[in-house]
C-alpha cells in the first residue's frame, strides 16, 4: 500500500506581498512576483521530495492508543506576520498531537471518526495556545476506490486567530487510462483579532501513472493539476493555476514538465517545467522577459534582470 502522495493534502501558497518591496522600470513591483515563483518552486520540490516520508495510513490506524497525527493546515505566518509566506502542507497525518489534546476514536473499522479536542486552552511546543477541535471523518482506506476522508475544525483558535477548516480528500478510482486519481479541496478561513479575513482555496487532482499500489517510491510517477486563490477582506490577492500537468518522477528528482500560472494584482508570470527531460532548470516568464530558474536552489542565474531584482533596493 502507498504511504505517500495519498496522504498528504497540498497547496503552495505563494509570497504575495512582502515587506520587502523593489520597483522595476514600469513602477511595478516585480520583485514580489519573482519571490513568489521562488517560493513555488521550492514548494513544489520540497512537495516532490519530503511527502515521500509521510506515513500517510497512520491517522487511519489510529487505536487511541499508539502515537496520534493531526490535521493541521495553520500557517503562523498567515496567522501572524506582517506579510504572506509559503503555506506547509496541509496534512491527513503528520506532525504528533500535543499531550495535552485529547484524542477519540470511534470505530476500529470503516467508517470511523477521529476527534481531536484541544479543550479551552492547550499550549504546544512554540507556545501557541490551541483551542476546539478537530474532526476526521472517513468512510474507507483511501487507497480505495471510493474513499472519501474529511477534515472540518470545530470552533478551532490558535491564540486569537480562529481558523475555520474543511477539506476533503476523495479516491475516483481509475480514469479511462486505468490510472488512480485522488483528488482534494479544502478552504481555510482566518479570522484574525484586528479583524482582518483571509481566506485559501485550492483543489487539486493527483493521476498516478505508476507507483500507487506498492510500496517501492522508486517507481513512483504522477500528475498534478489544480488551482487556488488567496483573498484578503474579500479582495483576491493571488492565485495560481496548473495550466499543463506537472509531472512528477521520482527517478528524476525534479518536475520534468508542466507549466503554471501565478497572478498577483493583475501580473500574471509563468513557469515552464520543461518538454519531460529530467534537468534541474526551468523557465520564468514575467513582464515580457524569460530567464532560468534553478530548481535545486531556488535561484536566478546572476547576471540576469530577475536576480537583479531579487538583490537589489533592499530595506
Amino acid at each position: 500500500m502507498k504511504k505517500r502522495l495519498i496522504g498528504s493534502v497540498a497547496i503552495t501558497a505563494m509570497v504575495v506581498f512582502s515587506c520587502q518591496k523593489f520597483q522595476n522600470e514600469n513602477n511595478g513591483d516585480l520583485s514580489a512576483d519573482l519571490t513568489g515563483v521562488v517560493s513555488e518552486v521550492i514548494g513544489n520540490q520540497v512537495y516532490e521530495t519530503s511527502v515521500a516520508d509521510v506515513q500517510s495510513l497512520a491517522v487511519e490506524k489510529f487505536d487511541g492508543t499508539t502515537k496520534a497525527f493531526s490535521f493541521d493546515g495553520f500557517n503562523p505566518k498567515l496567522g501572524y506576520g506582517k506579510g504572506f509566506g509559503h503555506m506547509e502542507p496541509v496534512r491527513f497525518g503528520i506532525p504528533h498531537i500535543n499531550s495535552c489534546a485529547t484524542v477519540t476514536v470511534s470505530s476500529s473499522t470503516f467508517p470511523k471518526t477521529i476527534t481531536v479536542d484541544y479543550g479551552t486552552a492547550c499550549t504546544e511546543g512554540k507556545n501557541h495556545v490551541k483551542s476546539g477541535k478537530i474532526v476526521i471523518e472517513m468512510s474507507d482506506t483511501v487507497i480505495n476506490a471510493g474513499a472519501v476522508q474529511t477534515v472540518k475544525y470545530d470552533n478551532f483558535y490558535v491564540d486569537s486567530t480562529k481558523v475555520d477548516l474543511t477539506a476533503t480528500r476523495k479516491n475516483l478510482g481509475k480514469n479511462a487510462n486505468g490510472n488512480w486519481v485522488v483528488e482534494t479541496s479544502w478552504e481555510q478561513i482566518m479570522t484574525q483579532p484586528d479583524g482582518d479575513i483571509i481566506v485559501q482555496k485550492n483543489n487539486e487532482s493527483i493521476e498516478w501513472v505508476s507507483g500507487f499500489e506498492t510500496t517501492d517510491k522508486a517507481d513512483d510517477v504522477y500528475y498534478k493539476t489544480g488551482s487556488g486563490t488567496l483573498t484578503v477582506n474579500n479582495t483576491l490577492k493571488f492565485g495560481r493555476t496548473i495550466t499543463s500537468a506537472l509531472l512528477y518522477d521520482k527517478s528524476c528528482g525534479f518536475i520534468k514538465s508542466g507549466k503554471e500560472e501565478l497572478s498577483r494584482d493583475g501580473n500574471v508570470t509563468v513557469i515552464d517545467y520543461g518538454d519531460g527531460t529530467c534537468d534541474s532548470s526551468a523557465t520564468v516568464t514575467a513582464n515580457d522577459t524569460t530567464e532560468v530558474i534553478d530548481l535545486a536552489k531556488g535561484r536566478f542565474g546572476e547576471g540576469g534582470k530577475f536576480h537583479k531584482h531579487m538583490h537589489k533596493g533592499r530595506h
